[in-house]
């Protein structure tokens, strides 16, 4: 009986462990239209438009001729606005280019590039 227990203990934990706590869902109308409306404010359009951890996320917006990753909070309120491809201090990784300086860096830490 003891061993029964601790089985379906176990097999409830690993099913708590494998469903995400507070997945991506799709996106009322309202939602929609209040992203949008919010976006324009900015002078922002397009993306793709998802709920995640408890904010509204923008993928790809196009602001001014240029793509950005937008977060809204629950009142549509933007509150972060980043160049898409931003994640490295210089701001060049994950967009293609690679800088001289990282070169040199490179070079000296011995890091082989191809």
């Amino acid at each position: 009986m003891r061993i029964l227990v601790t089985c379906i203990a176990l097999l409830g934990l690993v099913g708590m462990a494998a469903t995400p706590a507070q997945a991506d869902r799709r996106l009322t109308r309202e939602e929609k239209s209040s992203i949008r409306s919010a976006m324009k404010d900015a002078g922002c359009s397009g993306g793709k438009m998802e709920f995640d951890d408890g904010k509204f996320e923008v993928d790809d917006a196009k602001c001014r001729g240029k793509r950005y990753d937008l977060t809204f909070d629950q009142n549509f309120k933007l509150t972060n606005k980043e160049l898409e491809g931003r994640a490295g201090r210089n701001g060049y990784y994950g967009s293609g280019r690679y800088d001289r300086r990282d070169t040199w860096r490179d070079n000296r830490r011995g890091v082989d590039r191809y």
